[in-house]
């Protein structure tokens, strides 16, 4: 009786994936949708492909017209985030760039949103882990200093990448699971 006790409270405390999007499982990824900067009058070009196991992200930065980023984004479900701590990325890509992971209660390019940045200087599969915390506050001019916090946790979230580090050139991100412990 007492092994049971025991296996029973380790299964319960064990760490597991609370909410997980397996990219070219189970259509996850179907949802997805690229919004570049040409809301604003930019130049940029990016596109969006499904694949067996991942979603790929590709695409070119330009700062003409006061350009400068491309996004690729969850058009489904908000999702509620107030019991996560972390947000995990499994990714590799081809250029020494820093991405983005955005959350955002808005479905309008210029209103606030918070960010984490991660990226690579490898071209092989990596692993991200970044704390919901750490999250900063971005808005068109910038970043603003303000940490998610828990009260604006409560707020159904958009999910998404961006790239917006200011610097022309192509860039590609091939994702296999974004999972939210």
């Amino acid at each position: 009786m007492k092994q049971i006790i025991i296996l029973v409270l380790l299964m319960t405390t064990m760490n597991e994936t609370a909410y997980k999007i397996d990219f070219g499982k189970n259509l996850d990824g179907k949802n997805w949708v690229v919004v570049n900067d040409g809301v604003m009058g930019g130049k940029s070009e990016s596109t969006v492909q499904l694949l067996s196991n991942s979603i790929l992200f590709k695409g070119n930065i330009s700062l003409r017209n006061n350009g400068g980023f491309a996004s690729l984004r969850n058009e489904g479900d908000k999702l509620d985030i107030t019991q996560y701590k972390t947000v995990t990325i499994k990714f590799k890509t081809n250029t020494n760039r820093k991405f983005s992971f955005r959350l955002s209660n808005s479905d309008w390019f210029y209103k606030p949103f918070f960010k984490h940045e991660f990226g690579s200087s490898t071209p092989d599969w990596e692993t991200a882990t970044l704390p919901l915390t750490d999250f900063k506050e971005f808005t068109i001019e910038g970043e603003t200093g303000n940490k998610l916090t828990s009260v604006n946790m409560k707020k159904e979230m958009r999910i998404g990448i961006i790239l917006y580090d200011k610097q022309e050139g192509s860039f590609e991100i091939e994702i296999d699971y974004i999972a939210f412990n």
